[in-house]
């Protein structure tokens, strides 16, 4: 008898995987993979410097997405660096496109700011939810005098990952404005020269009391060993998660987060004492 059972259990497993590749065989356009709602181009492009008085100002917000985002679930808000909406909360797919969402923005609160761009898609298509955020700037055609100033407050620290030393640097260390990311890497054995084997650099930001993040920033290589960009990514005050990652050639990627509290040019700026390397 449970002999009996056992090879009709069999019969059924191959009987309906017969049927599920027949399935597929007829229907191969239909696959069971997706990418989630994933951001393919923004406008204002990120990291974007836009000069007030010499080129128009944006009336909205557009995010092209990957799939297809359900309106009822997602959302697109525009904050300048005091954390004030300037976005009108009109959260719309656009006519011609059903994978472009877009939000308008008040004319009266642009201004020469940061601005940070914290997006989130239900994708109609699988169901999945993606978030993050970007940030573009608004500038005057001239700096403002109190620019010099600001740049000399800087933060710099360093940590030791499986023998390669990372030494990163923040300047101006405010929020709201323009900075630079630094980070130069050594190798503690080798002489401390630059590793030859560095593939990539990417800084990421997140604000999770502000509902920013992740921003990512991709630095440029300036020198052996020397990665750097500039971009308002402190886009507001607060607590901030930055999280470093090289990415290496035939070696494991160096991992390095750090918490610290930015204030805004107004206020001092001590950084906090958390801190986690590893390398995976």
């Amino acid at each position: 008898m449970i002999n009996n059972v056992y090879l009709i259990l069999c019969y059924t497993g191959v009987l309906m995987s017969l049927v599920v590749l027949a399935f597929i065989t007829e229907y191969p356009q239909i696959s069971p993979v997706y990418a989630h709602a994933s951001p393919v181009s923004y406008s204002p492009q990120s990291n974007s410097v836009l000069v007030q008085g010499g080129e128009p100002l944006p009336n909205n917000v557009i995010i092209a997405f990957s799939e297809r985002p359900e309106p009822k679930a997602s959302y697109i808000r525009v904050t300048n660096s005091e954390g004030e909406r300037i976005d009108n909360n009109d959260y719309r797919i656009t006519g011609n496109n059903e994978r472009q969402a877009t939000v308008s923005l008040d004319p009266e609160k642009l201004k020469p700011d940061v601005y940070s761009v914290s997006w989130l898609a239900l994708s109609r298509d699988d169901g999945h939810i993606t978030r993050g955020s970007y940030i573009f700037t608004i500038r005057e055609a001239a700096p403002p005098p109190t620019e010099d100033v600001i740049d000399n407050n800087t933060f710099s620290e360093q940590v030791e990952i499986d023998n390669v030393l990372l030494k990163y640097e923040i300047s101006p260390f405010y929020a709201g404005v323009n900075n630079n990311f630094m980070l130069t890497l050594s190798d503690t054995s080798a002489d401390n020269n630059p590793p030859i084997n560095l593939r990539n650099v990417t800084w990421l930001f997140t604000n999770e009391q502000a509902g920013i993040g992740p921003i990512v920033a991709t630095l440029e290589r300036v020198d052996n060993g020397t990665y750097s960009i500039d971009g308002g990514y402190l886009s507001q005050a607060g607590e901030w998660d930055i999280r470093i990652v090289v990415q290496r050639t035939d070696a494991y990627d160096l991992n390095h987060s750090f918490d610290v509290q930015v204030n805004s040019t107004t206020n001092t700026t001590t950084p906090s004492n958390s801190s986690k390397s590893l390398s995976t």
